[in-house]
């Protein structure tokens, strides 16, 4: 079942796209992947945005498909463009969990940065029940039940 459930979020996740066009009024249909009809979502759906609960900052928590829009649309207000690339998809069950590479550009000054977020989508018998996104890898590594590896230092 977790091969199944890889496949399915693989089929979902946006790769290669500017998540700004996507998301913009009259662009989301195009993209289809969020059809809240399919089946695909249970409807207890929820999504998180954890930007760094440690570092003060709240964790956004939205219900349904509709809600998921609505907390990519918020976040996606201080872009004007964010281009993603799935890098990885690692199975952990009933848990996938997805290494995304972004590159985007902010509307306010045009500040170019690049960062490496996670997402961790859950399913419940083949059906998607959460999608949980961190800008820190490690802490959706942490939160799929998955080894951090720290990356090796310098020996001095």
């Amino acid at each position: 079942m977790s091969q199944a459930n890889v496949e399915l979020v693989r089929s979902l996740q946006p790769s290669g796209v500017d998540l700004v066009a996507v998301f913009e009024d009259g662009h989301l249909d195009q993209a289809g992947a969020f059809d809240a009809s399919g089946g695909v979502f249970d409807p207890r759906f929820e999504s998180s945005f954890i930007a760094g609960e440690s570092a003060g900052r709240p964790r956004l928590t939205y219900r349904g498909v509709e809600g998921f829009v609505e907390g990519w649309r918020e976040w996606l207000q201080a872009w004007d463009r964010y281009l993603v690339e799935a890098e990885r998809f690692i199975d952990a069950g009933e848990q996938v969990v997805v290494l995304v590479r972004a590159q985007a550009r902010t509307r306010r000054g045009g500040v170019q940065m690049q960062h490496a977020p996670a997402a961790v989508w859950t399913l419940d018998h083949g059906v998607i029940v959460r999608i949980e996104l961190y800008l820190e890898r490690s802490q959706a590594l942490a939160a799929a039940g998955l080894e951090v590896r720290e990356p090796p230092r310098d020996e001095a």
